[in-house]
């Protein structure tokens, strides 16, 4: 239990400080009002005249000693003394020059504050036990995030800066073999559509149930962590982690997956897994099967992989299986929830999160020749399409079809619907279902033949 004797971390000097910089200087008053909010003073008197400088602020008028007493007056906040309590603020600032200081100052009191409270929230919940202990630690991981959030500092840059990040990328762009700005995805035209997978962005896959999801999202950690050794993760809330290496297993060997779950392979086969299982063990796949894990938890994960390891792509499958560890008024809003969270989370770590999504039946009630997936068919909330950098549907058009022609057996294309930076369109592909592979049509052909 806390302590009730003990006072909670405050440094009214540096609070004072503040405030008498922003009577004095019109450009404290800008810096002031960037970096902090009412309740990051302790004070509940500092609150108050910092939030009558907001609305002067907000409504255009010049904050000094005058117009703020005036404007406490009519928040019916002036306090006994108040005149003179200002005026003092204003004798007591040591150099408007150490501002910078003063907010540093009260920043990390108030960070302590709120750590603080985020504890005794917790040890409520824990002595109450109204909830799993799950949820407890997801609430509190979220409720840790959002300050370590809060907490950071002004994320304004000069565009100098902003365009000498954007030439290194071109810069390592023009020296890949490629040409690409992002990591590649192993589907050649697709990579030129998208300029390859990249840091910061949220790419949805989407399809109905059986159209290969995992199968395509496998395809491309295969080829990031098979043939140009980056690291990918896998947060897999369906699939246990050898059901995804079984997968990868078959792709990489070409041998059934039916035959390789049933153990009825040939001598030929074996020595194919046998030499598929080598190249496998080396590469740098991560796989976490978690099936209760929230955003908060990922996100934690991949920081501490990524200390270690130079961290290259996560994958998440998928959205409709998570859970938000905060408590949303209704399906929808959980979904927005953990969609905003996943895409902070990837600017966050600087990689590309690929987030896996069921679509809704509604579109199977369409006409046949009318099921090509669209931005409407994204399942249980429009936050998914306004969140995602880039949507890709996956679409197979034998899979509705009664009577496939042998041609078109496996024909299949990536729709790209959504691309922030860049064009849409539909790259055909061939689906391999013997291997759980999809592969580009105009590649095929190159593929070596067992």
């Amino acid at each position: 239990m806390a302590d009730s004797s003990r006072v909670p971390p405050s440094s009214l000097e540096a609070e004072k400080s503040i405030l008498g910089s922003m009577l004095l200087s019109e450009r404290c008053v800008c810096d002031a009002l960037e970096a902090l909010t009412a309740e990051d003073f302790f004070q509940q008197r500092h609150r108050d005249i910092f939030r009558a400088m907001q609305d002067l602020f907000a409504a255009g008028v010049s904050v000094d000693l005058v117009t703020v007493t005036q404007k406490l007056e009519q928040m019916g906040k002036m306090q006994l003394g108040g005149v003179e309590y200002l005026s003092d603020l204003t004798q007591m600032v040591p150099s408007v020059a150490n501002l910078e200081h003063y907010l540093d100052i009260a920043r990390q009191k108030s960070c302590l504050r709120r750590l603080i409270d985020v504890g005794l929230s917790i040890t409520d919940d824990c002595y109450a036990e109204s909830m799993e202990a799950e949820e407890i630690v997801g609430r509190a991981g979220d409720a840790i995030y959002k300050i370590a959030i809060k907490s950071s500092k002004s994320s304004l840059v000069h565009i100098k800066e902003a365009l000498e990040e954007t030439y290194l990328k071109l810069s390592a762009a023009m020296e890949s073999k490629d040409g690409l700005m992002g990591v590649p995805t192993g589907f050649p035209r697709l990579d030129r559509t998208l300029s390859g997978l990249q840091g910061g962005q949220l790419i949805v896959i989407a399809g109905r149930p059986g159209m290969g999801k995992t199968s395509f999202a496998l395809n491309i950690v295969e080829h990031l962590a098979m043939l140009k050794k980056i690291p990918c993760l896998i947060f897999s809330l369906e699939m246990a982690a050898d059901q995804l290496a079984g997968r990868l297993l078959s792709a990489e060997s070409k041998v059934d997956s039916q035959n390789l779950r049933s153990g009825n392979v040939s001598e030929q086969e074996i020595h194919r897994i046998a030499n598929a299982i080598q190249s496998l063990k080396t590469a740098p796949v991560y796989i976490d099967d978690s099936a209760l894990i929230t955003a908060t938890e990922m996100l934690a994960k991949a920081h501490r992989l990524k200390k270690t390891e130079a961290l290259g792509l996560i994958v998440i499958d998928y959205l409709q299986l998570m859970s938000g560890s905060s408590r949303a008024e209704n399906r929808q809003q959980e979904i927005a929830q953990l969609t905003r969270t996943l895409k902070v989370m990837s600017k966050e770590l600087d990689l590309p999160i690929v987030l896996l999504s069921q679509l809704s039946r509604a579109m199977e009630k369409r006409d046949k020749s009318s099921r090509r997936p669209m931005l409407s068919d994204l399942r249980e909330s429009g936050a998914i399409e306004q969140d995602a950098d880039v949507v890709l549907f996956l679409h197979r058009e034998d899979y509705y079809s009664d009577e496939s022609s042998p041609e078109n057996i496996g024909k299949a294309e990536i729709i790209v619907a959504k691309q922030r930076n860049g064009p849409t369109g539909s790259i055909p592909v061939k689906w391999n279902g013997e291997y759980t592979k999809y592969e580009e049509i105009d590649i095929v052909h190159t593929q070596p033949e067992y």
